[in-house]
């Protein structure tokens, strides 16, 4: 699947686009990650998405298809480049959106509701390394965010919402109704029942792009005892869900940006699941067993031993209070099995 993205996505690719490029890569790698996870019979009861990440559910949901997906998150990169935009910033703050909101100077808008403590900024690329260095120096956390100059999310986006949604209304002929199981993060609660925010249209998506990811608001509707698997190229949202659930939600990511092998950890994500509760089909990821097998197949039978250290002539010769399972001690209480 990583391939086809990738080759499917080159006979669009522009040089100016060098970065969005890369960005786009690490989003057909959800498409991936999602076909990894139908492939192994993992269906999720809901998904909610954090920015573009809502692409990401509208492939999930079977309202885009992988192409659809893929072109949609080029054009919304697309239509930000070729847009005369402000030189634009973003950073990461430690406060929630109730928080930073009064502190925020009136040129920067918060741009994510990550979580009680934790939102985005956006706006001119001045004022919002000023604003992250006055708050360094209140020992309040703030680290800026590689957007390639873009200020997303806010006011300042809004000029290429034209552009991106005529890419858009070209791609998506027929918006699908999206399912219940979608929360969304970019349209109010108060406003689910209206047009825009039940179908995945042209004009949904360029609303996400123009207006605030209301994460905090949407991941309410996560139980506490969930199990949340992140499906994105590092595990960002991992601390945000474990301070906003505790430790009954269970956060399983499936690709860690820093471990040395990906296979690795994507397996071992695999195992946190079954430990979850959850029950993957591993016999998918290998091909079927094809009947008879060669005579040069490796048996298991030199593996199998039994154990010969004590005899008994029948069962009933047997001592029941020092049967031995595995290794463990085991006290049988069947009838059956006692002296008459």
């Amino acid at each position: 699947m990583l391939e086809y993205c990738h080759g499917y996505l080159r006979n669009h690719e522009k040089s100016k686009l060098k970065l969005e490029i890369s960005l786009q890569n690490q989003r057909n790698l959800r498409i991936a990650l999602v076909d990894f996870m139908k492939v192994l019979n993992i269906t999720p009861d809901g998904y909610v998405g954090h920015s573009v990440g809502e692409l990401g559910c509208a492939y999930i949901d079977g309202c885009l298809t992988a192409e659809e997906t893929i072109l949609a998150a080029y054009y919304r990169g697309l239509a930000s480049i070729e847009t005369e935009l402000i030189p634009g910033y973003m950073a990461a703050i430690g406060l929630g959106y109730n928080d930073i909101k009064g502190m925020c100077p009136p040129e920067v808008d918060v741009a994510c509701h990550n979580s009680f403590n934790s939102s985005t900024i956006s706006g001119p690329e001045k004022i919002v390394k000023q604003f992250v260095q006055e708050l360094t120096q209140k020992n309040i956390f703030a680290r800026a965010v590689n957007v390639a100059n873009i200020a997303y999310h806010s006011r300042y986006i809004k000029p290429a919402a034209p552009k991106l949604l005529e890419y858009l209304q070209q791609l998506i002929t027929e918006p699908k109704l999206r399912s219940s199981k979608w929360v969304s993060s970019s349209v109010p609660e108060s406003e689910w029942d209206t047009p825009l925010a039940k179908y995945s249209s042209a004009e949904y998506h360029t609303n996400n792009l123009l207006n605030s990811v209301l994460f905090e608001e949407s991941s309410k509707r996560i139980p506490k005892n969930a199990v949340a698997i992140e499906i994105a190229p590092h595990g960002l949202l991992q601390a945000i869900i474990k301070k906003s659930f505790g430790p009954e939600c269970i956060h399983i990511s499936l690709t860690s940006r820093g471990h040395p092998n990906s296979h690795e950890f994507l397996l071992a994500s695999v195992g946190k699941m079954f430990a979850a509760g959850l029950l993957p089909k591993v016999s998918n990821l290998y091909p079927p067993v094809q009947y008879p097998v060669s005579r040069g197949t490796a048996s298991f039978s030199s593996l199998v031993t039994w154990n010969h250290s004590e005899t008994w002539s029948s069962v009933l010769d047997m001592d029941l209070d020092t049967v031995v399972c595995n290794g463990v001690k085991c006290q049988v209480t069947s009838d059956l099995l006692k002296k008459p």
